[in-house]
């Protein structure tokens, strides 16, 4: 019995952690559009003005980062002023390139996903809510994206977006993220396996302190 508890629980460790690989991204290509607002005016294709608020998008970047990992995703800048600005309906399409574990950003080997997101607006503050399916890691159940052998999330969704005058630095929204292996997962059969060995254990556990009184 001992043996064999101990084989489980083994066997159930081995199975749910995996060997961490190492990747570089980038959000280069990510776009921020007015989509339809009304009075809404495109400076760039990750720049937008409306009601006197300007919301610029700036990108974000890692190298040889190593999985499981929380990384950034770039940021949202605000500027200007306005009363009662609806922005309501804009969208950010977080465009993600990504390399195979050890490879790098200028190898021409980059993988692409993307995340959407729609910002709204409610009593005088605004958000982005993520549209895109959750995906499930060690880091939760939040929105991301399948990338080769990664999952890139979204970390804080929805997203509140800072005021021009408030924050560090002023007016900036950082857009977290996390990365982490497919395989890295749990899967149901490795939750068991972990249950039954943890479950053996409990038992030796147990048997062990009879045996001491």
């Amino acid at each position: 019995m001992k043996h064999l508890s101990f084989t489980l629980i083994t066997a159930g460790i081995m199975a749910a952690t995996a060997s961490a690989s190492t990747i570089s991204y980038n959000t280069t290509g990510t776009t921020l559009n007015c989509n339809g607002v009304a009075g809404c005016v495109q400076n760039t294709a990750t720049s937008v003005t409306v009601g006197g608020l300007t919301l610029t998008y700036n990108s974000g970047a890692g190298n040889n980062v190593v999985t499981p990992s929380f990384i950034s995703f770039g940021n949202i800048a605000t500027t200007g002023t306005g009363t009662n600005v609806n922005l309501g309906g804009l969208q950010l399409v977080l465009k993600i390139n990504s390399t195979p574990s050890g490879g790098s950003t200028t190898s021409g080997n980059l993988q692409v996903g993307a995340l959407s997101g729609l910002l709204s607006t409610s009593n005088s503050s605004a958000s982005i809510a993520w549209s895109t399916n959750n995906t499930t890691t060690t880091f939760g159940n939040l929105p991301g994206a399948a990338i080769g052998a990664q999952i890139y999330q979204v970390t804080n969704s929805p997203l509140s977006l800072q005021a021009p005058t408030v924050g560090n630095p002023v007016g900036q929204t950082s857009i977290q993220g996390a990365v982490a292996d497919v395989s890295a997962t749990p899967e149901p059969a490795t939750m068991l396996l972990m249950g039954v060995g943890l479950a053996g254990a409990g038992i030796l556990r147990r048997r062990r302190q009879v045996v001491a009184v």
